[in-house]
């Protein structure tokens, strides 16, 4: 879709929103504070894009060390709290 305005951060590309400048199809978590707030409204819940799955790359090795594991750890249930919708 064509545009009047090109951006190239999802921050950038919030600000356009808020302006008033139109709609923004962008992960719910960059904007999760303006939604709470009632600066932005989810327009189209309906038709909201399948989730993408997340990886963390790391060199491979016979044994993942415990500082790798623990961090691995930690983000995982981060990206579990923040990301996934609450049911």
């Amino acid at each position: 879709m064509r545009g009047s305005v090109i951006v190239n951060s999802a921050e950038a590309y919030i600000a356009c929103c808020l302006v008033g400048l139109g709609l923004i199809q962008i992960p719910a978590y960059d904007v999760k504070v303006h939604l709470a707030a009632g600066e932005l409204v989810d327009v189209m819940a309906a038709h909201r894009a399948e989730p993408m799955a997340m990886t963390l790359l790391y060199p491979h090795r016979q044994h993942l060390s415990r500082r790798l594991s623990v961090f691995a750890d930690w983000l995982e249930d981060i990206l579990v709290r923040e990301l996934l919708p609450h049911r």
